[in-house]
């Protein structure tokens, strides 16, 4: 105790203010533990991070523990390639130009800063709207998501307003606890992916994955299906996603035409997976209707009815939820093809362009 006194007195003098309970190893472990959740893992990535799997709710989240020891980060790791760290087995040789690769998507770059936590943060910017990503101490992943410290604040909230300058309510509740604070993290991680990743770049996700995803939708998520023919696409969408909604009017012409079959698999990842939200209800009411000719037409169109999710149907939706996270893309939309007579699968992560909706079709 003496020696840290004497430690921080002397980063005092130099102007540095830090508490006790910082330079003391944060034992995040046992802080998830006594708040309810389950360590199921506890590994090394190859972005040179602690990382821990953890169990809450009947669902795994992935944190990664900050070069310091006192944060955890909560999102998705990404390479130069856009494909994040959980689709690769190895980090790259060397470290890219961030500010290069991020300009070059069509981002710019506003300000970089040292984040607290440790990480190089950059402000990026594109169509007015500002992100903060930062970069892990290795210099070879760009991290999208939220730091947060011990008690549960976010870290990147309070960046968001000092840095860009946009302010944020802060969280109350800690890291992997609360349904709505994932969710936001989520939400948080699908808009930068975004800025990250782009249809071209999508062919460089494994062609096995793609259709391993494709095969897992028809085996295992509930579904509704519209429309006929051989050219299926599958998507992911949430009740109350505007982005789905319009995504539905795009498709529409194509699926009363018989040129797509659509299969809806309903998430509620915009409310937390809360069975008690309205989200839930009326997937609930859409699954357990699916024999309705219109049921699709009711869902978009904000006439269809809500049904409390029983124990069944609130595993379904779980067990839907569950899907679009393995997929490693998280947002919603989420289109996964496969024309008919081809073999091949794929993914388009977000609301298309009448161009991608074209390449669903085969052309005999």
């Amino acid at each position: 105790m003496q020696k840290k006194r004497l430690v921080k007195s002397m980063l005092m003098a130099l102007g540095v203010s830090l508490s006790l309970s910082a330079m003391a190893a944060t034992d995040w472990k046992k802080i998830m533990t006594s708040r309810g959740n389950k360590v199921v893992k506890d590994f090394s990535s190859p972005s040179g991070f602690r990382g821990l799997v953890v169990e809450a709710g009947g669902a795994e989240k992935t944190f990664y523990v900050t070069e310091n020891g006192d944060y955890l980060f909560s999102g998705e790791l990404f390479g130069e390639d856009g494909l994040p760290l959980s689709q690769k087995s190895v980090a790259p040789k060397s470290a890219p130009d961030w500010n290069r690769i991020m300009q070059g998507k069509g981002n710019n770059i506003v300000k970089e800063f040292r984040s607290s936590s440790g990480f190089k943060g950059l402000v990026v910017e594109r169509n007015g709207s500002k992100k903060i990503f930062y970069v892990t101490a290795n210099g070879k992943f760009l991290a999208a998501g939220e730091v947060f410290n011990s008690a549960g604040g976010s870290i990147t909230k309070i960046e968001m307003a000092e840095q860009a300058g946009v302010a944020q309510a802060a969280p109350v509740a800690a890291p992997g606890l609360s349904p709505t604070q994932a969710s936001e993290v989520d939400k948080t991680v699908s808009e930068q992916s975004k800025m990250l990743t782009t249809i071209r770049e999508l062919e460089t996700v494994p062609t096995e994955f793609k259709n391993k995803v494709f095969a897992a939708a028809e085996k295992s998520t509930a579904w509704v299906e519209e429309g006929s023919g051989n050219n299926i696409v599958y998507v992911i969408f949430d009740p109350i996603c505007p982005h789905c909604h319009k995504t539905w009017e795009m498709l529409r012409p194509y699926v009363q035409r018989g040129l797509l079959r659509v299969r809806w698999i309903p998430v509620i990842s915009l409310s937390g997976n809360n069975m008690q939200s309205p989200s839930a209800q009326m997937a609930a009411y859409f699954l357990l209707n699916r024999g309705e000719t219109d049921i699709v037409e009711k869902m978009f169109r904000k006439t269809i009815k809500s049904v409390a999710p029983d124990d069944r149907m609130a595993r379904s939706l779980s067990q839907n939820l569950l899907f679009l996270r393995d997929t490693k893309f998280r947002g919603t939309p989420l289109l996964i093809y496969q024309r008919g007579g081809e073999r091949n699968a794929f993914i388009v992560p977000e609301q298309p362009e009448v161009e991608q909706i074209e390449r669903m079709i085969r052309k005999n």
